[in-house]
């Protein structure tokens, strides 16, 4: 069953029961299956890192919030916090609003992010990167891609450069 999520400039149809199927049948996420520090911190920090609104947005399109398809360490900033990206994925399209992918002429692609904090941002584009969904699902997937600015929490000796 189909149902419609508004979140700011974007409307989006969900199949919400598949999502969350598909989400339920995961044991856990990304980071859980590796054994990097900066997943590690990630781990430990994961309920500061997302802004209630985002919960409740991923909640709303059947994703858990604790099972990220992917999450990568980019570098740590000079104010001190650890710049993290991933991603989710939902079944459904993008009704209204804009996909946040930006391809280059010359290959490869990079996409704009909508503040929602200082410390965080999310887009929406039509992607399956190493998506949670069967082959036969690629086409009909959204990737929640975001950015989020986090701090070491863990052990001081294991922060990363």
């Amino acid at each position: 069953m189909n149902k419609t999520i508004r979140y700011r400039n974007w409307t989006f149809e969900v199949d919400y029961n598949r999502t969350k199927e598909v989400y339920d049948k995961i044991e856990f996420g990304s980071p859980e299956s590796c054994n990097c520090n900066d997943c590690k911190n990630f781990i430990a920090n994961r309920e500061n890192i997302y802004p209630l609104e985002i919960k409740r947005l991923l909640e709303s399109l059947g994703i858990n919030p604790k099972k990220e398809s992917e999450i990568y360490h980019m570098a740590r900033l000079e104010n001190g916090l650890h710049h993290y990206g991933g991603w989710f994925h939902f079944k459904g399209k993008i009704k209204k609003g804009k996909d946040c992918k930006i391809d280059f002429v010359s290959g490869g692609s990079r996409f704009e992010t909508e503040r929602v904090t200082n410390h965080f941002g999310i887009a929406f584009m039509k992607g399956s990167d190493l998506s949670f969904f069967n082959k036969e699902e690629k086409e009909q997937l959204i990737q929640v891609e975001f950015i989020a600015d986090s701090e070491w929490i863990i052990d001081k000796e294991l922060e990363s450069e």
